[in-house]
């Protein structure tokens, strides 16, 4: 696979990812075939480009474009095919877009248990072996539900042998990178990619600066509004308001949902973001797609896979949107 990419012509690549993890991974697996592409990372928090973004694509003024593990909405994916040719490499729930290249092999039907990770996609697009980055993006985005993906643990095993190293150590280096974000560190984010493309095993990123100083910030803030009032909403349906300057909303509800298995949680945090409100769904979600959708018709910034489901709302709608997902989620679930 990936030949299509082999004799690519252009003057100034521009490299789209994730701000998390597996989005810094992947975009480290497409450095290792590119190492001259310029990388950024959309605004913290937005699953879409805003008016900041596209000032700073149109500075650049790409003539090619690559998106990795980001589920940019159509009218971000028609503005950057202004530019040039666009390559898609996800594993999100997504519709098809009308781009050079859009390589998902979940949407096209493969199981998501063979692709845990975008950097599992591009890894496995342009033909490595599994390695460092093809896993680390995996242990960011299913963490200790790794270990139930036989497929995937397999092929984990036995690199983690060969480091001489445990499953942890390479939970504490997803932990590690993640602090970036949810200390909003975007500048770091977009030159880790160009360092990790030169790593080869765990401690390596382990000895990255500062990143063990951000992690042990971070565990107390996590703590406090993981043990907070949790409230009942609907039938097997669990709701945590949060009020946190950092973004761990995600790792909050995480967290929750791990302990909380056969429910549904929903956490809010219209805190970090003045006007906005982050909320994330995690758990066994019947239809997270449906779900997806339903935000995107209202306009909201919003991605996931098939069991969590992430969305950013205006902070004036937030009460009546919340009240909607729940009435989705118990017609879904009968």
């Amino acid at each position: 696979m990936g030949n299509s990419l082999n004799d690519l012509n252009y003057d100034k690549g521009l490299l789209i990812h994730h701000w998390d993890t597996d989005g810094m991974s992947a975009a480290a697996l497409i450095l290792r075939k590119f190492s001259d592409l310029e990388t950024m990372t959309p605004s913290i928090g937005n699953y879409y480009l805003n008016e900041e973004d596209r000032d700073r694509i149109n500075e650049i003024d790409p003539d090619i474009v690559f998106v990795a593990d980001m589920a940019l909405p159509e009218r971000s994916i028609e503005f950057l095919n202004r530019f040039g040719d666009v390559h898609i490499f996800d594993h999100h729930l997504q519709e098809k877009h009308d781009v050079e290249l859009h390589h998902n092999p979940v949407i096209e039907g493969r199981s998501p248990r063979k692709y845990p990770s975008a950097s599992w996609v591009v890894g496995e697009y342009f033909g490595h072996e599994p390695n460092l980055l093809t896993i680390l993006g995996a242990f960011g985005d299913r963490e200790d539900k790794l270990k139930e993906n036989q497929y995937a643990i397999e092929i984990i095993e036995q690199l983690l042998e060969g480091w001489n190293v445990d499953f942890e150590c390479l939970l504490r280096c997803a932990e590690y990178l993640d602090s970036l974000y949810k200390l909003g560190e975007r500048s770091q984010i977009e030159r880790v990619p160009h360092q990790l493309k030169n790593f080869e095993k765990p401690e390596d990123v382990l000895n990255l600066n500062g990143l063990k100083e951000n992690v042990e910030k971070l565990k107390s803030a996590v703590e406090k509004e993981a043990c907070g009032n949790i409230e009942e909403i609907g039938n097997n349906v669990l709701f945590k308001e949060m009020g946190s300057p950092y973004n761990i909303i995600s790792t909050v509800t995480r967290k929750i949902a791990w302990d909380k298995e056969d429910k549904i949680v929903i956490v809010s945090n219209c805190k970090f973001k003045e006007g906005e409100c982050q909320v994330y769904i995690r758990g066994p979600i019947p239809d997270s797609k449906k779900m997806i959708q339903k935000a995107k018709e209202k306009g909201y910034s919003a991605g996931g896979k098939e069991d969590v489901v992430g969305m950013v709302i205006p902070t004036s709608d937030k009460d009546e949107f919340m009240d909607k997902i729940v009435k989705l989620l118990e017609d879904q679930m009968g």
